[in-house]
């Protein structure tokens, strides 16, 4: 049985430009996904968490668009650090998720992913826009993205 396990979990990898083998990959779930704050855009404070925030958490809805049908996106809170992580299902190499805060006008998100390494590539998030600003890169971070509302 436990053979079994690890031979569903472990699969052969190729580098992508010749056939040489790279050894045995974890297969594994990938969700792309964003840490990010909403803060108000002129005082800079948290809308979520602090003393005392401007919504609750219930009030915060992420949606990703499938081929123009809203379905819900996976959001994960993170009270420690006083922030939210939103992971998406990779459908397009450019997916959109939309973010509803109680009856604020709604915001667009745009994920781009692309697999990354040659051997056992992973999928990650290259870059969000948000409302048409850069606020993320693979490149330079950051690892939390601020999301002025």
């Amino acid at each position: 049985m436990l053979l079994a396990v690890g031979f569903f979990a472990m699969a052969g990898c190729h580098k992508k430009s010749n056939s040489i083998p790279c050894g045995a990959c974890f297969l594994a779930l990938q969700i792309p996904n964003l840490n990010f704050r909403v803060v108000d855009k002129t005082t800079g404070q948290n809308l979520f968490f602090g003393s005392a925030p401007a919504y609750k958490i219930s009030q915060l809805k992420m949606r990703q668009l499938i081929n123009g049908v809203a379905d819900s996106a996976i959001l994960r809170v993170d009270s420690a650090n006083q922030s939210f992580n939103v992971g998406i299902r990779p459908i397009h190499p450019t997916d959109t998720v939309t973010m509803q805060i109680a009856g604020l006008p709604q915001d667009i998100l745009l994920f781009n992913t692309a697999s990354v390494g040659e051997c056992c590539p992973t999928l990650e998030v290259t870059s969000v826009t948000y409302n048409g600003a850069t606020v993320y890169t693979a490149a330079n971070g950051p690892k939390i993205a601020i999301l002025a509302k």
